[in-house]
């Protein structure tokens, strides 16, 4: 980082990559946890057809909630970077006046 960035503007870009960090785990860990459950739960239902076992084995819910959340990660990425790309050209332009 530049030596002219304040202190708190360094720590909120800081929280701000942290947070985004977690967040990107937790999403991720989650739809992993979720393909591992729905293969087990069609696998043990494959008796039943493929067709049958998908139907039954695939938690609606569950996979409504992470395309959900998926979709809000992405418009919430993109708002950030937005906002982190204002920022970049404010702190240009006031260093070129300089």
């Amino acid at each position: 980082m530049d030596a002219r960035v304040s202190d708190t503007e360094r720590g909120a870009v800081m929280l701000g990559l942290f947070a985004h960090a977690v967040v990107y785990l937790l999403l991720t860990g989650a739809q992993a946890a979720w393909c591992a459950v729905t293969a087990v739960r069609v696998w043990r239902r494959r008796d039943a057809g493929w067709t049958a076992a998908l139907r039954d084995g695939v938690h609606r819910p569950t996979l409504a909630g992470l395309a959900a959340m998926t979709v809000a990660y992405a418009l919430l990425r993109r708002l950030g970077m937005a906002v982190i790309s204002r920022r970049a050209r404010e702190h240009a332009a006031g260093s070129a006046g300089r």
